[in-house]
C-alpha cells in the first residue's frame, strides 16, 4: 500500500542489496572536525552509510545529542547526499536544519554537538599541468 494523498513525508530506508557501487574513482570520507574523537577520519565506501551512536553505524558518533541513526550518506546515480533520519536534534549545514542536502567536497554538518566535513576525492578528473 503506497503513501496515503497529500503524504509528502519522505521515507527513507536502507536498500536491500543494492546492485550499485561507489565507482573506484571515488574516495569519500568523513572527517570530525570537532567534538569527541576529533580528527578521526570515516571512509564511506557504502552506498548507504549511517552516522549516529549506534556502534555499528559507518560514522560512529559519542556525542549524547546524536540519535543512534541520525543520519545517513546515500550515494544514488552519481552523487552523495546526506538525509536526516528524523533524528531528535536534527542535522544542521550552513548554520540550518535540513532534511537532505546535496554533499560536494569539503562541506561541513553538525550532528549534535559534533561537527563533521565531507571529504570527496575524483581519480576520474582530468587534470592539466602547465610545464613552464
Amino acid at each position: 500500500m503506497g503513501p496515503a494523498a497529500g503524504d509528502d513525508k519522505t521515507r527513507i530506508s536502507a536498500p536491500s542489496v543494492s546492485k550499485q557501487k561507489i565507482p573506484a574513482r571515488y574516495q569519500a570520507s568523513v572527517v570530525i572536525v570537532q567534538g569527541y574523537a576529533e580528527g578521526m577520519e570515516y571512509s564511506v565506501d557504502r552506498t548507504y552509510a549511517v552516522i549516529g551512536r549506534n556502534k555499528d553505524a559507518a560514522v560512529p558518533l559519542r556525542d549524547p545529542l546524536a540519535s543512534r541513526e541520525h543520519a545517513v550518506i546515500v550515494y544514488h546515480d552519481g552523487v552523495f547526499v546526506l538525509k536526516d533520519l528524523d533524528s531528535t536534534n536534527g542535522t544542521h549545514m550552513r548554520g540550518a536544519s535540513i532534511r537532505q542536502r546535496k554533499l560536494r567536497h569539503g562541506d561541513k554538518f553538525r550532528v549534535g554537538d559534533t561537527v563533521l566535513q565531507f571529504i570527496l576525492q575524483d581519480s576520474g578528473r582530468a587534470r592539466t599541468y602547465e610545464i613552464a
